[in-house]
């Protein structure tokens, strides 16, 4: 567990994604949740065996990435708060997680105790900001779509603090399938102007991030956006993205050992992407 500010604080030491936790004087936010329920726990464990006197504990998804809200059993007494485009993309699966979802490329793939789990709809939505007021100056949850519709961030500015999801993504090809390139390109753009300047960026795909990697993947998914719209003028069958897909691996920093983990999270989410935004649209 690593404490980048007074109070806040991440880890990746688990299954999954990196997650988040913020501490403030009347309660505590938990940001996502870890791939496994007994490690959910651990991580819960951390604050409130200390910390007892919580007046209040919430719950974020910043997304609804299986990977994020599928451990979510450990956190089922707390209150649970996401995008409304969130919560909506969560209600509409079975109750139940079989395990049965296409190869993404996603971490839960390479778990299987995962299959059995439930899901939990988050019982509070917001559309564009929120700010909670727990002592001290406030917290923010914004909306910021792009890697998907309900993707959100948590902000601490008084810390110069943002857990930013899937936005930034360190040593990982993005997740396409539902993305929006065009307001992706928008929402990274935000990242790298004034208002985040000698802010501490934490990403849910590899933890803190700088602004070097920010302008890598910004350049990264303005380079796919090109090809793919290429692609769509040549009226290119869905197929062609695979070689595409192939060709652009390199330009991401992966994990030794794991590019073909990567290629197939490049190749569903390009192929999503392509049906989405050109094929259907014809």
């Amino acid at each position: 567990m690593h404490e980048v500010k007074p109070g806040i604080y991440y880890t990746d030491n688990y299954p999954g994604i990196t997650v988040g936790a913020i501490s403030l004087p009347h309660g505590i936010i938990f940001i996502d949740t870890p791939l496994h329920p007994e490690a959910g726990y651990t991580w819960k464990s951390n604050f409130l065996d200390d910390n007892k006197d919580f007046n209040y504990k919430l719950l974020v998804y910043l997304d609804a990435h299986p990977d994020r809200t599928i451990g979510v059993k450990a956190f089922k007494d707390y209150p649970i708060i996401a995008h409304k485009k969130t919560a909506a993309s969560i209600r509409e699966r079975p109750v139940i997680f079989r395990g049965e979802l296409p190869k993404s490329g996603s971490e839960w793939e390479k778990h299987s105790e995962t299959s059995g789990l439930r899901w939990i709809i988050p019982q509070m939505t917001f559309t564009k900001k929120i700010a909670f007021h727990w002592g001290g100056a406030a917290t923010l949850l914004e909306h910021h779509p792009g890697p998907r519709p309900g993707a959100s961030w948590v902000i601490v500015p008084n810390h110069k603090v943002a857990f930013v999801g899937d936005a930034v993504l360190h040593n990982n090809p993005p997740f396409l399938a539902h993305a929006d390139i065009p307001q992706w390109l928008e929402t990274l753009n935000i990242l790298r102007g004034p208002d985040f300047e000698g802010f501490t960026i934490i990403s849910s795909r590899g933890g803190p991030v700088s602004p070097a990697i920010i302008n890598e993947q910004y350049k990264n998914l303005e380079y796919l956006l090109k090809r793919t719209e290429k692609l769509a003028k040549k009226n290119a069958p869905p197929e062609a993205v695979s070689d595409l897909a192939s060709a652009v691996l390199n330009n991401f920093t992966t994990i030794t050992g794991d590019d073909d983990f990567y290629l197939q999270r490049l190749r569903y989410g390009l192929y999503q992407y392509y049906m989405k935004h050109y094929v259907s649209k014809t």
